[in-house]
């Protein structure tokens, strides 16, 4: 069976422009004040990012950040790199419960040593940040709620209306979105929400953590302290992850090829190499019952969307992908799957688990700014249904095609046949090939059966001595008893027939007839089947039976 593999990305562990990396720190419980504490770190750009306020950090409400880009920084200098870059923090801030307060975010660009631009966002605005000028503040935020009124000295409460009452009541915080994690990991955390007792397995907290946590992670080894820190923190994390993930819901980054485009529907078309994805982790899953690598079955053939695109627009585009005369046909596809509960039960076997892909989205680029298609679950039906019926249309003319070329060579052998094989095609003639059957005699099949002490297959032309279905005796060749089954007609007296089936001959007596239990007949219309050595006739018979 044909796979396409797809590694599991690293959650968090974001990808930004092409292979650049944005590892996020975790907030150290202690350190110094004065001493600048790291939110992120990009070591594609080798920019960080520190808080402007260590001690603070992200427990307020609007954070300030600074972006120090150095001479030893790299591909960070125009602002839409360093917006890009900002935006990756995005996942975090949705994610890390410890900047749940955080409701605007300020980024202070610092080229050379001096304030170069600042970058502003919101979690209103799901993170998305935009240039503002240097002067202009932070975005504002709700303001805090007032204290409670305090007691006077003979100790009577102050009285509150209750207009004040609700002013002062906390406000409720704004719901975090989820951010599923792709590919294996989001395996994992439905595996966990669907079996929460995964989550005391020291290798699955070990795997989350090395893809979630994956600087302090390795920064933890030798330490077995930090190293427990992490993956408690890990655990902790999962726990969270999916109890927030929708039920059944796997998302995962494929790289795609473009096809040539197709001039008659006017559209790219985008296949999928195979019918099964792999998700697979380096992780160490020995000891737990979760699989290092999981097959997903996409349905019975390889997938292909289709990007449409008028003719002229498409040889333009492919025009603007082109360089020193190569066309890069690279694409990233985000593939939406549904899982059923009981699918996951079945995740430790070796056979692919079946999935409906319930949405794709197809960008031109591996950091997935540029969307080209976005297909929802109606049309991937549509295309389902498009897919199968071209499918069975081709194998109806594949099979047309097969039965004509079967037709031609049966008539050529039926030009040189003898009498024998003629009459024994009527009842011999199988699918396994095109070997020409012959009729057999009653004395070698008799002698056969006694050799090999076993029935034998045999084909006979006989004349019935009775009617009925069970051991009618026979005229020709005579010492012969026949039995049909019930999906065959029964026997009538004097009519001759072809017959083929099994027949043994009983141990007991002098010279016992031999029983023939009937597979096969054909009722012939003349005395000893004269009608069935037309050619034509038998060629119209044996056409619906012969396959290739």
């Amino acid at each position: 069976m044909p796979q396409f593999h797809k590694s599991a990305f690293l959650w968090r562990y974001l990808i930004c422009s092409g292979v650049a990396a944005l590892a996020l720190h975790p907030l150290v419980s202690k350190t110094a004040a004065a001493e600048p504490a790291t939110f992120a770190h990009s070591r594609h750009h080798n920019v960080e990012i520190d808080f402007a306020d260590p001690a603070a950090r992200c427990a307020v409400t609007d954070l300030h950040l600074k972006m120090a880009i150095t001479p030893e920084s790299h591909d960070i200098g125009a602002v839409e790199q360093q917006i890009h870059l900002a935006n990756a923090l995005g996942r975090k801030l949705a994610t890390d419960h410890q900047c749940a307060a955080v409701q605007s975010v300020d980024i202070a660009v610092i080229q050379n040593g001096s304030d170069a631009r600042h970058l502003q966002a919101t979690r209103g605005t799901n993170w998305q940040f935009a240039e503002v000028s240097a002067s202009q503040p932070a975005p504002p935020t709700q303001p805090a709620a007032p204290f409670p009124p305090v007691p006077d000295a003979l100790g009577a409460a102050a009285a509150t209306s209750p207009a004040q009452a609700q002013d002062a009541a906390p406000s409720v915080p704004q719901q975090t979105p989820v951010v599923l994690p792709e590919g294996y990991m989001g395996l994992l955390a439905l595996l966990v929400r669907h079996n929460p007792a995964l989550l005391d397995n020291e290798n699955i907290q070990t795997c989350w953590a090395r893809h979630a946590f994956q600087r302090d992670f390795f920064a933890a080894q030798g330490n077995e302290f930090r190293k427990h820190e992490v993956e408690n923190r890990a655990k902790t994390d999962l726990a969270q992850i999916s109890q927030q993930i929708p039920t059944g819901t796997l998302e995962a980054n494929l790289a795609v090829r473009l096809g040539e485009y197709d001039f008659k529907q006017s559209s790219f078309p985008v296949a999928l190499d195979g019918n099964v994805l792999t998700l697979s982790s380096s992780c160490d899953m020995s000891d737990t019952t979760v699989p290092g690598q999981v097959g997903l079955k996409l349905g019975e053939t390889a997938p292909i969307f289709r990007l449409p695109m008028p003719a002229a627009e498409a040889e333009q585009f492919l025009k603007q992908r082109t360089r020193f005369g190569f066309i890069n046909r690279d694409m990233m596809a985000v593939l939406t799957f549904h899982v059923e509960d009981s699918q996951l039960d079945k995740i430790a076997d070796n056979a692919p688990q079946p999935v409906t892909l319930t949405h794709v989205k197809i960008y031109s680029n591996a950091d997935k700014t540029s969307l080209l298609a976005d297909i929802g679950p109606d049309a991937l039906e549509n295309m389902r249904k498009a897919q199968e019926a071209a499918k069975a249309a081709q194998q109806a003319k594949e099979a047309a095609e097969q039965q004509a070329e079967n037709r031609r060579r049966m008539a050529e052998r039926l030009q040189s046949a003898s009498r024998s094989e003629k009459l024994a095609m009527w009842v011999g003639q199988n699918t396994h090939g095109f070997n020409t059957p012959d009729l057999n005699t009653i004395r070698s099949v008799r002698a056969r059966t006694i050799m090999q002490g076993a029935p034998v297959d045999a084909i006979l032309l006989v004349q019935a001595d009775g009617s009925g279905r069970a051991q009618v005796p026979t005229k020709w060749p005579g010492k012969l008893n026949l039995t049909t089954p019930k999906d065959q007609p029964a026997l009538a007296s004097g009519t001759w027939y072809l017959v083929q089936g099994p027949v043994s001959v009983p141990e007991k007596g002098d010279f016992p007839a031999a029983e023939m239990t009937v597979q096969t007949l054909h009722a012939c219309q003349q005395d000893q089947c004269k009608d069935a050595e037309d050619p034509q006739a038998l060629l119209a018979a044996l056409q619906p039976t012969v396959k290739p």
